[in-house]
C-alpha cells in the first residue's frame, strides 16, 4: 500500500472553508462522544462501529451545520472516535475526551470524486 501526502497552498477563501469544516468535524466528534456516553448511561450498551457511522450520518442529515461535511468525512469522524474508544478498551489510553476545535487538525476525504487542479 502506498500513501501520499501533499502540501496544499490555498487561497484565503479555501482556507476559511477548510477551517470551517475542521470545526464542524470537531463538533460532530464531540456530539458522538456525548451520545455514546448517554447511551451507555441509559442502556449499559456501547455502540458498534456501524451504529456510530449511521449515527454520524443521521446527525449530518438532521443538522444543517453538519451538512457542510461530505458524508464519507462524517463516517470517518465516527471511525476516528470508534478507534479512540477501542484503544481505551484495550487499556492503551484514557477514555476519549472532548476535542477542542484548534486541536482537530485533519479531514479524510474519499478517494474518488475529488481532484487537484493547477490554478496557476
Amino acid at each position: 500500500m502506498r500513501a501520499y501526502r501533499f502540501r496544499a497552498y490555498s487561497s484565503k477563501t479555501t482556507a476559511r472553508v477548510l477551517k470551517t469544516q475542521l470545526e464542524v468535524a470537531c463538533k460532530l466528534y464531540n456530539a458522538l462522544l456525548h451520545l455514546e456516553q448517554e447511551e451507555y448511561r441509559k442502556n449499559k450498551h456501547s455502540m458498534s462501529r456501524n451504529e456510530l457511522r449511521q449515527l454520524a450520518l443521521d446527525l449530518r442529515m438532521r443538522n444543517p451545520e453538519f451538512q457542510v461535511l461530505h458524508s464519507q468525512v462524517a463516517q470517518q469522524v465516527a471511525e476516528r472516535f470508534y478507534q479512540a474508544r477501542q484503544r481505551f478498551f484495550d487499556r492503551l489510553v484514557n477514555y476519549p475526551r472532548e476535542k477542542k476545535p484548534h486541536r482537530y487538525l485533519s479531514l479524510v476525504y474519499p478517494q474518488s470524486g475529488w481532484r487537484l487542479s493547477n490554478m496557476g
